[in-house]
C-alpha cells in the first residue's frame, strides 16, 4: 500500500453554453477524495471560464486555478495545465469541461493508486443514455470478470492491444495516472479530431507497470462542444477522425513492441478504419461535398491509403452497384 494520492484535476475549457463548467466543477467539489489541485485552462472560450466560477465554487475548491490563453486546441490546453502542476502532485486526473463525475470517482482512483496502480480508468456513459462503455466493448467479459484487488477495483491483465484495438473501452475523463510514471508527459499537437489522448495513454501504459479499473459508472459524458461529437458518419469531421485513428494505429505499430496475435489484432483495426474512410468519402461525394482538404489530410497522415484506395474503391463501388441493381427482398 502507498500513501494518499495528491490528485490534480486538469480541465481544458471551450464552451458556448452556460452552466456546463459550473456543473463539472460542482462534481469535483463533491468528491469523497478531495482534489489537491484543480487547473482550468480557458482555451479562448467564447464563454469565459470566469463567468462560470461562483464564490461558492472558489470556497469549495481552494486549489482552483484558472489560466486563459488564445485558442490552441484541447491538446495545447491540457499541456498548459500539466505545466502548471504543483510539485507535490502525485497523480493527474483528466476531465473535460462538459463532463462530470460521481462523488466516488477520485476515491476509487486513490484506492487503485494506493494498491500500486500506475494507470486507472473507470466505466462511463453518455448523458441521457443508459448503456455504459464497458457493456458494448468486445472485451466486456474481461472488464466485468477480472478478479478484484480491492473492493470495486480490478486489474487489467489482457495486454495493451486487447485494451485498445477494437475501440477504447473508457472515456478520457475517467483516466487518472501516477505522475512519476512520466513526469514530463505532454499531449501531441498533430492530431485534429482523435488519437492525441491515446498516444499519451500508450506512452503512460508502456512506462507504467500496473493498470487498474473500476466497473462502476463514475463518469458521465456531457453534450457540450466536443471534437468527436460532430464527427458522425456522413460528415467531413468523420473523415478527419478516421484519418487520425489510422494515424494513431500506425504510430502504435511503429513505436511499440507488439508481436504475434497482438500485432495482427492492431493491423486488423487499421484495416477496418482504412475501409471505413473509403466508405465515408464515397458517402460524402454522393452528396456532392467537396472533400479535397479532408482527403489531402488523410493521404498526408497515411500515405499507404493511396495504395489502399486503388484496391478498396473498386470493390466498394461494385458492392454498391450490385446492391442497387439486386436489392434484397424485405422480410415479411
Amino acid at each position: 500500500m502507498m500513501g494518499a494520492a495528491q490528485i490534480a484535476v486538469v480541465i481544458p475549457y471551450f464552451q458556448r453554453d452556460p452552466g456546463l463548467l459550473q456543473r463539472t466543477l460542482d462534481s469535483v467539489a463533491a468528491q469523497a477524495h478531495r482534489a489537491f489541485q484543480v487547473i482550468v485552462v480557458d482555451d479562448g472560450s467564447p464563454r469565459p471560464a470566469a463567468e462560470e466560477i461562483t464564490p461558492q465554487l472558489r470556497a469549495a475548491l481552494p486549489g482552483l486555478t484558472v489560466v486563459r490563453q488564445t485558442n490552441q486546441g484541447i491538446s495545447a490546453a491540457r499541456n498548459t495545465a500539466l505545466e502548471a502542476l504543483h510539485p507535490d502532485t502525485t497523480a493527474v486526473a483528466l476531465l473535460d469541461s462538459d463532463d462530470f463525475w460521481a462523488p466516488s470517482h477520485l476515491k476509487h482512483a486513490a484506492e487503485a493508486l494506493a494498491c500500486g496502480a500506475d494507470f486507472f480508468f473507470s466505466n462511463a456513459r453518455i448523458e441521457d443514455e443508459e448503456q455504459d462503455y464497458f457493456a458494448v466493448h468486445p472485451h466486456r467479459e474481461i472488464l466485468y470478470g477480472s478478479p478484484e484487488v480491492a473492493p470495486g477495483i480490478a486489474r487489467w491483465s489482457a495486454g495493451l492491444p486487447a485494451l485498445f484495438s477494437a475501440g477504447c473501452p473508457f472515456a478520457t475523463p475517467s483516466v487518472v495516472f501516477r505522475r512519476a510514471v512520466m513526469p514530463q508527459v505532454r499531449f501531441p499537437l498533430n492530431f485534429r479530431r482523435a488519437g492525441e489522448d491515446q498516444v499519451v495513454f500508450w506512452e503512460l501504459l508502456t512506462h507504467g507497470a500496473s493498470i487498474m479499473y473500476c466497473a462502476e459508472v463514475t463518469v458521465v459524458i456531457g453534450k457540450g462542444l466536443g471534437t468527436w461529437r460532430a464527427a458522425t458518419l456522413g460528415t467531413r469531421a468523420n473523415l478527419i477522425r478516421l484519418a487520425d485513428e489510422i494515424h494513431l494505429r500506425r504510430h502504435v505499430l511503429s513505436h511499440y513492441p507488439i508481436m504475434g496475435d497482438d500485432r495482427r489484432l492492431m493491423r486488423g483495426a487499421l484495416k477496418d478504419r482504412r475501409s471505413a474512410a473509403v466508405y465515408s468519402a464515397l458517402h460524402l461525394m454522393r452528396r456532392r461535398h467537396n472533400i479535397l482538404p479532408e482527403l489531402a489530410y488523410l493521404f498526408r497522415t497515411d500515405p499507404f491509403s493511396v495504395v489502399w484506395w486503388h484496391v478498396a474503391l473498386p470493390k466498394t463501388l461494385y458492392r454498391w452497384t450490385r446492391a442497387k441493381l439486386h436489392p434484397r427482398p424485405s422480410p415479411r
